[in-house]
C-alpha cells in the first residue's frame, strides 16, 4: 500500500480545495477527499487506510486534502455539493437537519449488506441525491458503536439509568435526543475543541465513538464512561454528482467494488483498534458505571426509540426505511462478536 501522509499545510490545502472536483466531460483528474474529522481520529484513519489507499492501488486517484482544518465540520456536506471538493468521509451527525435520514442508520441494527438486498440503500441514495446533493456511495466502520464519557460521576435515577438533570453534555445530532431525555442541556463544539470544554467547565461529559476517545486524547479528560454501548457509526462516504459522472465506467465500477470490500475491511480494521484502545482506557485509569438488567435495558430503549422518534418527526422517508432497517427483538449488530461477518 502506498505511504498515506496524514497532514498538509494550510496553504498547500487551498490549493488543493481551488482546483475543484474534477472536469465533467474529460477524463478524470485526480479526486479531492476530506474527512469532517479530525486526521488523528480512528474513523477518518479508518478511511484513509481502507479507502483511499486501495482506491489509488486499483488506480483511481483520490488524494487526501485534511480534516476539520480545512473546512469545519459542518460545513463540510455543503462543500461537497458546491463542487469544493469531490469525495467526503463524514458522520451524517453533521448535516442530520439536512439528511434527517442518518438517524437511520444510527439507531438501526442492520447494516450496509443487509440494505443493499432488502432496498433500504436505493432508498438512501435517493435521499442523499435529493436532500445533500451527494451520491451515497459507502456506509464504512458501521458497526463502531458509542459510549457516554463524564468526567464527574453523575446522579442516579430511580430505576437505575443516569440522570443528567443541569449537566452540560456536548452533543453531535447523534447524542443529543439521549442526553436531553436523560434531562442534560446540550452544547455543539467541534471534537477538537471538547478536552478544552472539559477543562474550563464548559461540558462535564460527551458522547463519542468507542475506538476514537484515546486517539484524540480525551481517555486524559474524563474519568468515566456508562455502558452498555449504544447506536452504530452513520459514517458515510458521499462524492459530488458532478464528480462522479466525469468518472470513466471502469473508475465508477472499482469505486463502487470497492465501496463494497471496505463496508467490511473497515469494521475488521475498526475491531482491532478498539481492543487495542480499551487497554489504553483501563490504562488510563476511567471507570465504568455499568449499567445491568432492567436499568441497562430502558437506558438502550430511551437511546434507541429517541432517535426513531426524531426520525418519524422530520422525514417521509421513516415508515418506509424503519421497517427495513430496525428488527424488533434483534441484539445490536455491536454485541455480535463475529461482527463484521454478519449483518
Amino acid at each position: 500500500m502506498k505511504k498515506i501522509t496524514f497532514g498538509i499545510g494550510a496553504a498547500a490545502a487551498v490549493a488543493l480545495l481551488a482546483t475543484g472536483p474534477v472536469q465533467a466531460g474529460g477524463h478524470a483528474k485526480q479526486l479531492g477527499a476530506v474527512t469532517a474529522l479530525q486526521q488523528t481520529n480512528t474513523l477518518a484513519k479508518s478511511f484513509l487506510v481502507n479507502f483511499i489507499g486501495p482506491a489509488n492501488e486499483a488506480g483511481v486517484k483520490i488524494k487526501y486534502i485534511g480534516g476539520q482544518e480545512v473546512v469545519p465540520p459542518r460545513k463540510a456536506a455543503g462543500a461537497l455539493k458546491r463542487g469544493t471538493f469531490d469525495v467526503l468521509s463524514a458522520p451524517t451527525a453533521y448535516y442530520i437537519g439536512t439528511v434527517p435520514e442518518g438517524f437511520a442508520m444510527l439507531a438501526a441494527n442492520q447494516g450496509p449488506a443487509a440494505m443493499r438486498k432488502n432496498g433500504a440503500w436505493e432508498i438512501m441514495e435517493e435521499v442523499y441525491l435529493k436532500k445533500a446533493g451527494a451520491i451515497l456511495l459507502a456506509w464504512g466502520e458501521s458497526m463502531t458503536s458509542y459510549n457516554t464519557y463524564l468526567n464527574m460521576m453523575p446522579k442516579m435515577g430511580a430505576d437505575g439509568v443516569p440522570d443528567l438533570t443541569g449537566v452540560k453534555m456536548r452533543a453531535t445530532g447523534t447524542y443529543r435526543p439521549l442526553f436531553r431525555a436523560l434531562g442534560a442541556s446540550t452544547i455543539n463544539i467541534k471534537s477538537s475543541e471538547i478536552f478544552t470544554a472539559i477543562q474550563r467547565g464548559t461540558v462535564a461529559g460527551f458522547g463519542f465513538p468507542d475506538v476514537a476517545v484515546v486517539a484524540i486524547g480525551l481517555h486524559k479528560a474524563i474519568k468515566y464512561r456508562v455502558t452498555p454501548n449504544y447506536y452504530q457509526t452513520n459514517q458515510v462516504v458521499t462524492v459530488n454528482p458532478a464528480s462522479w459522472k466525469a468518472l470513466g465506467s471502469a473508475d465508477k465500477k472499482k469505486l463502487k467494488d470497492l465501496a463494497l470490500k471496505y463496508e467490511t475491511s473497515s469494521v475488521l480494521w475498526m475491531e482491532k483498534a478498539r481492543v487495542a484502545e480499551e487497554k489504553q482506557l483501563k490504562a488510563a485509569g476511567v471507570k465504568d458505571i455499568a449499567l445491568k438488567g432492567d436499568a441497562a435495558a430502558k437506558y438502550l430503549d430511551i437511546a434507541h426509540q429517541e432517535i426513531w422518534k426524531q426520525l418519524k418527526a422530520k422525514s417521509e422517508y421513516h415508515d418506509k426505511l424503519k421497517p427495513l432497517m430496525y428488527v424488533p427483538g434483534k441484539p445490536n449488530r455491536q454485541a455480535d462478536l463475529g461482527r463484521a461477518l454478519r449483518d
